[in-house]
């Protein structure tokens, strides 16, 4: 045989690299085919005990439109939730929401289940990660690698998972399942998930509706009883009608949601087998029909809430078993019933179900507060009867005397057993008005509102042609047995009232309309609102957060571009403070009254506010109102004014001239003043430079440097007497001083020497002093103007809108991501912002007083305004 030719070493070698090459191709692709194939159901990890399960088939499709929602905001205000807070705000403002990596991962299906019990709530949530698992199901041999802070890999437990500390008190974990990602804030349902078979849990119908697909791009399924039970706590009618739904029946609910309105639609299955079983059952189990009344209401209408449940009988026999819980309302009606037999000679029986239909309304009509009510009649002569019947007592007096706008308006004086039966259902009609047209008669206190009813419908101004009501019932049938159409200014419906997290949402859309349709025994609940307008929206989801105490309306803020929390003292001897990823609130009281300001750096071991009390305590706090380092440190000082804070030291005046200068080491020095006057003014600061105001008949200003005074022996010399201190400047190598005094002097001196032509005078009256802005000094005076002062003299000044005393105001330049601005408030709770120009910062003004803060408070890489207020809240306004 003819030997084989050997192939040359360089052929055989890149024919061994293409083998192994080809080897670990097939083997990866086998690997990927593997992972693809081997998976499980969601179900097969979801415990079945869930409130709410949602499902998407793209969660960045789902996720990203929703992620600047204001809803997002109120959700994740509620305390139940605040752990999630900060994360959700880092990954609004994250550059990864513009990675296209990031988009392509997160393009998975997920499910979530939600759990609720008294008090807590935890989720569970699960990525599919399909051919991605290839990556996932390596976790384990990756684990033991990986080095990232609060993030560890726990294996010596039931199954191997992540734990990642996002707090104190909070931590997420995670874990893999084949081809599924789980992800939970709870350990322990965590592992009901990993280690349960929770797939036998599940009816074969349940599991066909969970997963079923959808056109929406979040598909929510809920219990429906536990669902409407969020929004029909404390309204004993709304409980009873929950109590009958059935209690296995599964409900979607397909929901669209923006900034500028919500659509919710869901559907709730009853379990009435038999009628007698609630006194509600024979209401429930009728079809409902079109409201006649819906549409013969006029354009005036701003609200109503109308009900076409049945004849008033039927409703008197289901309400009044549930009415009777809270008032003897039957005995109220039985005394009522023999007193209309006595004098009418009418029991009141006929009186009310007679002659009445099945729908009745209460109207909200525009500019006036008193209500309409509108009964349906069914039967107009047995109306006429029942009335002449009782207008021929002596016991009431009908009143046909007054005609407004060409319609005359008798007027009933009510019986005060009558009174007391109609304040059973909310009605207080002492002295009604009234007017019938066409089947519906017309009852109220107020006879313009009855005049503009009768009027809007003579001339057929109907409400079906008013934008608003048109904007939200676009997509309505007009079947209905419950119509609610509201405007939260004047009516907040019940499903809003009960402060539940659902109802804080809806209250962001401020004009809606919600109606509950009935039929073959299922309850649809169809709800569309909108936000009326932008200015609706201004308030910051969260806030306001109530006071327990008064302020000097001083908002301190975490040192750095965009702070991270806010400060302020309550009482003079509670610290509050306010974490503005989270929103979690935490406060520190004293026995002694305190001063507080903000750390110009943060100091070491995390001190960000700095205290002191008013015996010379000095605390050094970090964002949990916790003393760091050795303090809090006592220096036997007599504060004399509030201290300042720059780079890591605090400046406290104290008595005697004698300012303390306290080092975050917790080491301090005395720095002492000529003792002619009092140091009465917390220093002004520009770099490391101070400004001291020494008050007397004469006052003097001092700078400080480096814990020296550097013109002792020549300080700037003030004639007269001023407030607060002076305002600094550095520009060009140079450093403007500027004060103006109480008589209106203004003082401006460049490196320690009055310039020439100051002091100039404006003729107004000062109780605050300048501060310093750009390239300007800005002053307000006690007639609420503003003066910008120009370094060469000249000033110019803007009136603050619609105020006429500033004696109480304040003044203040603030710094933010968006540039400095000066901020002042007149005699009032309205807060003004000036850029240098003196025209208002757009957003302004809003509600508050004193010094706010601007800063993100939401996540949205905008800056919103942060300020206390005189009714004892906290505002945040979205000042874009």
């Amino acid at each position: 045989m003819k030997e084989k030719k050997k192939l040359p070493f360089i052929v055989r070698l890149f024919k061994g690299i293409l083998i192994f090459l080809c080897v670990i191709i097939v083997s990866l692709f086998g690997w990927i085919g593997f992972s693809v194939l081997d998976r499980m159901s969601p179900l097969d990890v979801i415990p079945s005990d869930y409130s709410v399960f949602v499902h998407t088939d793209s969660l960045w499709d789902a996720a990203s439109p929703i992620v600047d929602l204001k809803a997002a905001d109120v959700l994740l205000a509620d305390p139940l939730l605040s752990n999630y807070r900060a994360p959700f705000m880092e990954f609004r403002s994250s550059a990864l929401r513009d990675n296209k990596y990031v988009r392509f991962a997160a393009s998975r299906s997920v499910y979530a289940a939600f759990y609720a019990a008294k008090g807590t709530s935890s989720y569970i949530a699960l990525i599919d990660m399909s051919f991605l698992s290839a990556l996932t199901r390596l976790a384990p041999l990756v684990a033991p690698h990986l080095d990232i802070n609060n993030f560890e890999y726990v294996k010596d437990s039931d199954f191997p998972y992540f734990k990642y500390a996002a707090g104190k008190n909070a931590a997420y974990y995670i874990a893999q399942k084949r081809n599924l990602l789980i992800a939970s804030d709870s350990l322990a349902l965590l592992s009901r998930a990993i280690l349960d078979d929770n797939a036998h849990a599940y009816r074969k119908e349940e599991k066909a509706v969970l997963l079923q697909k959808g056109g929406e791009p979040i598909r929510i399924v809920a219990n429906g009883k536990r669902l409407v039970e969020q929004f029909t706590a404390g309204n004993d009618v709304a409980e009873a009608v929950s109590s009958l739904l059935d209690e296995t029946a599964l409900s979607v609910v397909s929901f669209g949601i923006s900034d500028a309105d919500i659509t919710v639609k869901a559907e709730f299955p009853f379990a009435i087998s038999d009628a007698s079983a609630s006194p509600l059952a024979p209401l429930l189990i009728k079809n409902s029909k079109m409201p006649a009344l819906l549409s013969q209401l006029g354009e005036s209408v701003q609200y109503y809430t109308l009900l076409n449940a049945g004849q008033f009988s039927e409703l008197k026999d289901a309400l009044f078993p549930l009415l009777q819980k809270t008032s003897d309302i039957e005995r109220t009606w039985q005394k009522a019933n023999a007193w209309c037999k006595r004098l009418f000679s009418v029991s009141l029986d006929d009186i009310v179900f007679s002659w009445t239909g099945s729908e009745c309304a209460v109207l909200g009509i525009e500019g006036n507060s008193d209500p309409v009510f509108a009964l349906q009649i069914r039967d107009a002569r047995q109306r006429e009867k029942i009335f002449d019947s009782i207008f021929s007592s002596f016991a009431i007096e009908n009143n046909t005397n007054l005609i407004i706008g060409g319609v005359r308006l008798p007027r009933i004086d009510m019986p005060p057993l009558l009174r007391e039966l109609l304040s059973s259902f909310g009605i207080d009609l002492p002295r009604p008005y009234y007017f019938v047209q066409g089947d519906y008669i017309y009852f109220s206190e107020s006879p313009q509102n009855l005049s503009t009813v009768y009027n809007d419908l003579k001339e057929r101004k109907m409400l079906a042609r008013n934008e608003n009501w048109k904007t939200v019932s676009g997509n309505q049938s007009a079947e209905a047995t419950v119509s609610v159409y509201y405007d939260l200014k004047r009516s907040v419906p019940f499903f809003i009232r009960n402060g539940t997290l659902l109802a804080d949402v809806l209250k962001l859309y401020t004009v809606g309309r919600c109606d509950f349709r009935l039929k073959n025994s299922v309850l649809t609940c169809q709800l569309h609102a909108v936000a009326s307008s932008s200015s609706d929206m201004r308030l910051v989801p969260g806030f306001p957060i109530a006071l327990e105490g008064t302020t000097d309306f001083l908002l301190h803020a975490e040192a750095g571009k965009n702070p991270g929390a806010v400060f302020w003292l309550e009482s003079g001897k509670k610290i509050r403070s306010l974490e503005l990823s989270s929103m979690k609130r935490t406060e520190l009281g004293f026995t002694e009254s305190m001063s507080i300001v903000s750390a110009a750096e943060k100091c070491r071991e995390g001190g960000v506010l700095w205290a002191v009390g008013a015996n010379g305590a000095v605390h050094l706090l970090n964002r949990a109102l916790e003393n760091v380092g050795n303090f809090p440190i006592l220096t036997g000082a007599v504060p004399s004014a509030r201290p300042a804070a720059f780079g890591k030291t605090l400046l406290i005046p104290s008595r005697g001239s004698v300012i303390l200068v306290v080092k975050d080491d917790g080491t301090y020095d005395e720095v002492q003043f000529p003792d002619d006057g009092e140091i009465l003014s917390a220093p002004s600061l520009s770099g490391d430079t101070a400004a001291v105001y020494e008050k007397s008949f004469e006052g003097s200003v001092y700078l400080m440097k480096n814990q020296k005074i550097i013109n002792f022996s020549e300080p700037m010399e003030i004639d007269g007497i001023g407030f607060d201190s002076p305002a600094l400047l550095e520009t060009g190598g140079v450093l403007y001083t500027a004060f103006i005094t109480q008589s209106g002097k203004f003082y401006l001196f460049k490196d320690g020497k009055l310039e020439d032509g100051f002091p100039i005078e404006t003729n107004g009256v000062f109780y605050t002093n300048a501060v310093a802005c750009g390239s300007f000094f800005f002053a307000l005076s006690e007639d609420a103007e503003v003066y910008r002062f120009a370094l060469d003299g000249t000033f110019t000044t803007v009136k603050i809108p619609g105020a006429s005393s500033a004696r109480q105001g304040r003044i203040a330049s603030v710094r933010s991501s968006s540039g400095d601005a000066v901020y002042a408030c007149a005699d009032e709770n309205v807060l003004y912002g000036f850029m240098q120009s003196l025209e208002l910062v757009p957003g302004f003004p809003v509600a508050g007083r004193g010094v706010p803060v601007i800063a993100d408070v939401n996540g949205d890489k905008k800056d919103e305004c942060i300020v206390l207020s005189f009714d004892k809240n906290l505002y945040a306004w979205d000042i874009r």
